[in-house]
């Protein structure tokens, strides 16, 4: 397994271990697949987490039957996925103790919250996770340090990209969209990193982007900024209720 995520401060490791949690996830991507942990700020939640996986199952293909079944249901953008519990450090580099868990696939969000009201339908049980690389990590508690503009984390794999509001405070936004994005053809290897890209306004939701609305930004890359620009094509997931 690959990764190149954020590592934690070695002082953790004298904390006490998180209790296993049920981490739903948001399930974003045709041809490859990304869960998208949706956090709170509450243990055992309290990462922002974004997993490049695989889906299977003994006797079906449950990723070729999201994937049509995204295709066929274009309206509905959120498509979560309830995992059995299981401590969500585990899967976090460098110690790798958990590369897979189980759970079951929705149309729509399975605990069906105010900004997501629709009736969630079960396409897929007990189906199996396959962790194959991790994009992203950052620990939510303690608080990250503030931010002075607002920012991204931009992820994907070749044409489809994605871009993770980077969440810093009580009370932030939780966004994910896809974007087109020019200036600069980003490498897969590159991708997987989870590059962070900041905007010119502030961080704060009535500047969040907006579909459709092109902005340009300055990606990090190798230690390097990039100007790029970003333009928003679906919104997938938007929350604040989570967050406060």
């Amino acid at each position: 397994m690959e990764h190149h995520a954020h590592t934690e401060d070695p002082a953790e490791a004298s904390r006490p271990p998180d209790p296993p949690g049920s981490h739903g996830m948001l399930v974003i991507g045709l041809e490859t697949v990304f869960c998208y942990h949706l956090p709170m700020f509450m243990s055992p939640h309290h990462y922002q987490v974004i997993l490049e996986v695989k889906l299977s199952q003994q006797g079906s293909d449950p990723q070729q039957t999201y994937r049509e079944d995204r295709k066929s249901h274009l309206k509905t953008r959120v498509y979560t996925f309830a995992p059995i519990p299981f401590v969500l450090p585990d899967v976090f580099p460098p110690a790798f103790k958990l590369k897979t868990f189980r759970g079951d696939l929705f149309r729509g969000h399975f605990e069906q919250p105010p900004e997501f009201p629709d009736e969630a339908v079960q396409i897929g049980s007990g189906i199996e996770v396959t962790i194959t690389n991790v994009a992203f990590v950052q620990k939510l508690l303690p608080l990250p340090a503030m931010l002075d503009s607002l920012e991204y984390v931009l992820f994907g794999k070749s044409n489809e990209l994605f871009l993770a509001h980077l969440i810093t405070k009580k009370g932030d936004f939780d966004q994910v969209v896809s974007a087109n994005i020019k200036g600069h053809e980003f490498a897969d290897d590159e991708l997987r990193q989870g590059i962070r890209v900041q905007f010119s306004g502030a961080n704060s939701f009535s500047q969040r982007l907006a579909e459709g609305k092109t902005v340009f930004g300055n990606a990090q890359v190798s230690g390097n900024k990039l100007a790029i620009e970003v333009t928003p094509d679906v919104e997938f997931y938007m929350s604040k209720r989570d967050l406060t």
